[in-house]
């Protein structure tokens, strides 16, 4: 695959990584200066999406810029006749993610979501189990997503920044993760929030570090920085209900001491339960009335058709650069026309919707129900 790749943050040199690992030619990075292309110090570097389109005609776009662009991004590497791999969240809007697929459709290609966490072997495990009945019926489900990204009192990040990011900070960043995360293995979907944010932190300072964005709008603190005051939720409590009648509750902080990126997904169901955490991800706690039981990874243990995502013997840990690079295979395949399931357009939307519910019921304080 000639891929390109818009740009230049962290996420996007990770994107770089597995494009060469997948066997792909990197043949373009797009920033939003030419000097921040050029700091990639691979492929060609560009200040000009339409430019580095003309040039290139990349198989595959990557999206890695500011929320607020990727669909603006998309649209544009879709009628240049790209497929696109979007990192998450899709968009900032609904309205965004509608015409996202749309450009997809009329372009015939295909719009990938880069749902990481989908990529562990053991959550492909926890899928089938669930849906084999392993458990149960599900009655209970839950966990949290926890960093500490902005623990720090006047921590400022570019997505505080008006605009750059939509109506929420924890849930949009993280728990769309975790949001995914509990369709996927539970193979349900959520229909009822009620969700409470707090703002525990409202001002931060900007000094233009990395990571920090353009200047924002703000008030100027005499040592060249700017203080801004946000209102975007630092954390996010939701009770969920999912369609097959299992209920349960999540919480998502972007302030949790200890805790660089803690994923917890949990589940109670009549003939037993399990607990996945990612930073532990090659095992998973199977309960049962009667005992509990740590379950390794192992590729012998895995379906017939999901043996791939595994390459290392039991015992060798893989991490979230192989799930990641799992996520990014089964995409590619489906865009070089193989029948494989990846995360779509549709489920990055589908997040989005749910965000929004989220939104929805923190600002009217009450239950929103998901169509």
């Amino acid at each position: 695959m000639r891929a390109a790749i818009i740009g230049t943050g962290g996420i996007a040199r990770v994107h770089a990584r597995l494009i060469r690992e997948l066997g792909g030619e990197l043949v373009g990075v797009c920033g939003r200066t030419l000097q921040s292309a050029q700091s990639f110090g691979v492929a060609t570097a560009y200040d000009d999406i339409a430019r580095l389109f003309h040039d290139q005609k990349p198989d595959v776009v990557h999206v890695c810029s500011p929320n607020h662009l990727h669909a603006a991004h998309s649209i544009a590497a879709f009628q240049a006749d790209s497929h696109v791999l979007c990192e998450k969240p899709m968009a900032t809007s609904s309205a965004e993610c509608r015409q996202m697929i749309e450009a997809a459709t009329a372009a015939g290609r295909v719009g990938a979501i880069a749902y990481t966490y989908r990529g562990y072997p053991l959550v492909e495990v926890l899928r089938r189990k669930v849906a084999e009945g392993a458990f149960g019926p599900l009655r209970r489900v839950g966990g949290c997503y926890l960093s500490q990204d902005v623990l720090a009192a006047d921590k400022y990040a570019w997505l505080f920044t008006p605009g750059t990011t939509g109506g929420s900070y924890a849930l949009m960043d993280l728990g769309i993760h975790w949001l995914d995360l509990v369709e996927y293995v539970t193979g349900s979907q959520i229909r009822e929030i009620t969700a409470q944010f707090s703002t525990h932190q409202q001002e931060r300072i900007w000094r233009g570090g990395a990571g920090e964005g353009p200047c924002p709008p703000g008030s100027a603190t005499g040592d060249g920085g700017v203080a801004i005051t946000t209102r975007l939720e630092d954390q996010a409590d939701l009770l969920i209900r999912l369609d097959n009648g299992a209920a349960g509750s999540m919480t998502v902080s972007g302030l949790a001491p200890g805790h660089p990126n803690t994923i917890i997904l949990s589940a109670d169901g009549a003939l037993g339960g399990f607990d996945w955490n990612q930073q532990d991800p090659n095992t998973h706690l199977h309960r049962t009335a009667s005992g509990n039981t740590i379950v390794q990874r192992d590729p012998e243990a895995l379906p017939h058709d999901s043996t791939w995502m595994s390459t290392l013997p039991a015992g060798h840990a893989e991490g979230y650069i192989d799930a990641f690079r799992n996520v990014v295979f089964r995409a590619w395949s489906a865009m070089q026309g193989q029948d494989v399931r990846y995360p779509s357009f549709a489920d990055g939307a589908h997040g989005i919707r749910l965000v929004e519910a989220a939104i929805r019921s923190a600002t009217d304080r009450c239950t929103i129900t998901i169509s």
